[in-house]
């Protein structure tokens, strides 16, 4: 019969070194079926505007210097000069501005033209409105009128 080793009081599995798997032997099974490991995913960095026209005032102020300032600061910050230039463009071009993203502002037209086609829904409601009250008086005096008759009828009969 074999008897187990003990190391500091625990008993300690035969072919194993102090706790310890000795090279070439199996693996053990236990611990090896979870990875520990965290895989990180890659995320696109979004660089504001603030941040590019920053970028842009910075670069212009070490293109004065010279020496290699503009090409330390872009790996400092890890940009590529070319996005910088696209910048410059866009920038020249007056579409990298500090305004918002999303819906634009209507022109004056389109408001003038929503502004009638609204007034024109507007007064047709008010139309069908006048037709409709109409109707409701018409239907009351009929109702009136239908309660005079016969109760006319029941009086006379009776």
């Amino acid at each position: 019969m074999m008897v187990p080793k003990m190391v500091l009081g625990q008993a300690v599995a035969a072919g194993t070194e102090g706790g310890r798997r000795p090279s070439g032997g199996p693996a053990a099974t236990a611990g090896a079926a979870s990875d520990p490991e965290v895989v990180a995913r890659a995320t696109r960095r979004r660089l504001t505007v603030g941040y590019k026209l920053k970028v842009l005032d910075t670069v212009a102020s070490l293109r004065e210097r010279g020496n290699g300032a503009v090409g330390a600061y872009l790996r400092k910050e890890g940009l590529y000069y070319s996005s910088v230039k696209k910048w410059e463009r866009q920038q020249s071009a007056g579409q990298l501005t500090s305004q918002s993203r999303g819906p634009r502002e209507k022109s004056r037209e389109a408001l003038l033209a929503e502004n009638k086609q609204l007034r024109r829904q507007l007064e047709q409601a008010k139309n069908r409105l006048a037709k409709t009250e109409l109707i409701v008086d018409l239907q009351k005096k009929l109702s009136t009128l239908m309660e005079t008759h016969s109760a006319d009828e029941m009086s006379g009969a009776g």
